[in-house]
């Protein structure tokens, strides 16, 4: 008697759960304009700064957040020819909730030392679809870029997670976003891991801060640098460089 055996290769990546916990880790290149007071900066500030964040879903709502306990400031000080010198690379905490079926978007956002309460709607954003795939997480995603904007923001979705959510409040594309790239990469978020969602885990709404809608607290962001001479680079980080002189 012949017997035929069957093996079923089963890929997580086919039986993609609509719960659960998706690990990102954003990068964000650092550069000092040219000149030559910002030298003894150049030599001793790093390339990169990696933050690590986490987005918690379901089929209707979403929470992403700094992953607890994975992120802490960055302080570089230096002393020359009399002058303190201080860098701090702070990792701000940002909370962002969405709800699909209520088109309903909640982020808070600490900014120099002021808290905000950003409200908006989902699905703002427009898109363009590209046929060009790469694979995240072993999923296969398809690129997307976003129009309309000042910025140029790559997002590469799967529709193997068949939930219109992603990192950051990106949103509306027919699929979960696993990675975004922002101009050329100066700024990077891309999934590392899945996990499942925590037994007995509640999307709380962000309630602190000042109610802004996004245009008010970009607006308000923009004035605030300008006024503590922060400097705004490519891919959307902030840099502030504090000088005492004796």
């Amino acid at each position: 008697m012949k017997k035929l055996l069957i093996l079923l290769l089963c890929s997580s990546a086919l039986f993609a759960q609509k719960t659960g916990a998706i690990y990102y880790t954003e990068t964000m290149k650092l550069q000092l304009p040219d000149g030559p007071d910002n030298e003894a900066f150049r030599q001793l500030m790093p390339t990169s700064r990696d933050m690590f964040k986490v987005l918690y879903y379901n089929e209707n709502e979403s929470l992403f957040r700094n992953e607890q306990g994975k992120n802490e400031d960055l302080e570089i000080r230096h002393e020359e020819d009399g002058n303190d010198f201080e860098m701090i690379f702070g990792v701000p905490e940002t909370n962002v909730y969405t709800n699909l079926k209520n088109n309903q978007l909640l982020q808070y956002q600490e900014f120099m030392g002021k808290e905000f309460l950003i409200v908006d709607k989902l699905n703002t954003r427009k898109w363009k679809l590209d046929a060009k795939q790469k694979k995240v997480l072993g999923f296969d995603c398809q690129k997307a870029t976003l129009i309309d904007t000042t910025q140029q923001v790559i997002a590469w979705f799967t529709p193997q997670i068949p939930i219109s959510v992603g990192p950051n409040g990106y949103s509306g594309l027919p699929g979960m976003v696993l990675a975004i790239e922002v101009d050329n990469g100066q700024r990077m978020l891309t999934a590392t891991k899945m996990e499942d969602l925590p037994a007995g885990f509640a999307f709380e709404k962000p309630s602190e801060g000042k109610k802004v809608n996004r245009n008010e607290f970009e607006k308000i962001r923009d004035e605030k640098m300008k006024e503590m001479g922060a400097k705004r680079g490519a891919g959307g980080n902030v840099m502030m460089i504090i000088e005492e002189r004796d």
